[in-house]
């Protein structure tokens, strides 16, 4: 939720008994959030409740959902370095319990080593949990980059051990990414490039095989009843379906008009009745 110059991720609980949908919980978010992923496995590898924000900063923050007033996230992936800060603080904290000065010096509390090892370099508008191999998950940026990112090495940052991949197929901003619900390294990408791809995510970007579009790329949808059918859509409100066995043949199943005037956005296909999907 955004409401001027404050946001928050809404946690919604819906009560079966009597129908309703409320509020839970909210948790203050630092900037205006641009994508969610629901997710199930911790930095610590327990699994749970948890849910991956991106946002107008490059840092991933993953926050578990089950706690009330939650001050700080789970962990965050990428972003700023602020090893010296953290090392500063606990300075201060220990000359303040041994008696000594706990004065903060402003200067002291702003990172000077720029971003962690293998963080996006600007907002993150795309993130995909994979269903399958839980502690992974996938990333678009408006920094043209596709990450790949191991959940459970989030402590590890500074080694650069979390990120597993860096992909550059695109070339411009990275608007949607979606993992195959069942093929559990089968990830599909859309850019305002013009382009959708389709990669291994085992390949290190040596094996991706991409489709030009009649516009930048909004929406990705793997049909949950075919899953070898790829439904795109783009910024001018067409929607295509493509068969992924015959992506080189650079020719949808299907193409229609969703919308001559565009401004089509999000679509998401109907997982209990074959063939029905809802536009937004």
């Amino acid at each position: 939720m955004v409401a001027q110059d404050f946001a928050s991720l809404e946690v919604h609980v819906y009560d079966q008994k009597k129908g309703n949908l409320f509020v839970h919980h909210d948790i203050p978010l630092p900037a205006y959030p641009l994508c969610l992923a629901h997710g199930q496995v911790s930095a610590s590898g327990t699994t749970g409740n948890f849910c991956a924000v991106g946002t107008f900063l490059p840092g991933i923050e993953i926050w578990n959902l089950d706690v009330i007033n939650a001050l700080e996230p789970s962990c965050v992936l990428g972003g700023e370095n602020t090893t010296e800060v953290d090392e500063t603080i606990k300075e201060q904290i220990m000359r303040g319990a041994l008696g000594g000065s706990a004065q903060v010096d402003a200067a002291s509390m702003q990172p000077s080593n720029g971003l962690l090892p293998g963080s996006h370099k600007d907002a993150v508008i795309a993130l995909s949990w994979n269903t399958i191999h839980k502690q992974v998950l996938a990333s678009g940026s408006a920094d043209c980059t596709v990450k790949l990112w191991d959940v459970t090495m989030a402590g590890q940052q500074t080694e650069g051990k979390c990120n597993a991949s860096t992909f550059t197929h695109h070339s411009d901003k990275v608007q949607s990414v979606e993992w195959h619900p069942t093929e559990s390294t089968l990830l599909a990408t859309g850019s305002y490039d013009q382009t959708a791809a389709l990669l291994d995510a085992r390949s290190n970007g040596s094996d991706v095989k991409v489709v030009k579009l009649s516009s930048d790329c909004e929406c990705i949808a793997w049909d949950p009843f075919h899953g070898e059918y790829l439904t795109l859509l783009s910024d001018d409100g067409t929607m295509t379906c493509w068969d992924v066995r015959k992506f080189d043949t650079k020719t949808p199943l299907w193409s229609f008009a969703a919308s001559k005037k565009g401004g089509i956005t999000s679509m998401s296909y109907n997982t209990r009745v074959p063939g029905l999907m809802a536009t937004c």
